[in-house]
């Protein structure tokens, strides 16, 4: 069974979903993006702060 999807604002394909839906996993992805960057961030400074 082929699902159904649409192309999102952003360009992005997607599944057929509520506004809700649709918005609640867009939130979590940006939430999970954001907790990577964080770490990363983390990360680098950590390098940095080690080589002094």
């Amino acid at each position: 069974m082929k699902k159904k999807t649409i192309k999102d604002s952003y360009g992005k394909l997607v599944e057929v979903k509520s506004f809700d839906e649709y918005w609640d996993e867009f939130h979590r992805i940006e939430s999970l993006s954001m907790k990577e960057s964080i770490r990363q961030k983390r990360e680098r400074q950590s390098k940095f702060e080690n080589k002094k």
